[in-house]
């Protein structure tokens, strides 16, 4: 199937904490999209100005390959604004599904733009 991406603006995206599936490390966010919701499970730990997120599952309405990485770069680019950390860093849990089950995906790395990191 082919996807037409269309690149979201600011305001199509809304995150909320899922409570009743949140429980120190781990946390449950349900993303708003404008193809459906992403949910998103994983160990959260601080460490200075970064966020790791590890061991992360997520499941969307929207179907494989739907997102696009310009729109997932804009939901990590909302999710520094409004935490306040200049970067995250995303590792994927051991693969279930979709392109080679077994495999653990290499981690995803997501900085603050438009300053620099190390003069803040």
């Amino acid at each position: 199937m082919t996807y037409i991406f269309r690149m979201w603006a600011p305001g199509d995206i809304q995150f909320e904490i899922v409570g009743e599936d949140t429980d120190h490390p781990i946390v449950t966010i349900e993303i708003s999209t404008p193809v459906g919701l992403v949910l998103v499970m994983a160990e959260a730990s601080m460490e200075g100005q970064t966020l790791w997120l590890r061991g992360v599952h997520a499941q969307s309405d929207a179907g494989p390959n739907a997102l696009g990485i310009a729109n997932l770069r804009l939901i990590a680019d909302l999710a520094l604004e409004k935490m306040g950390y200049d970067e995250i860093i995303v590792e994927g849990a051991i693969r279930t599904t979709g392109a080679r089950p077994g495999r653990i995906p290499k981690p995803l790395r997501f900085t603050r733009r438009g300053r620099n990191p190390a003069s803040s």
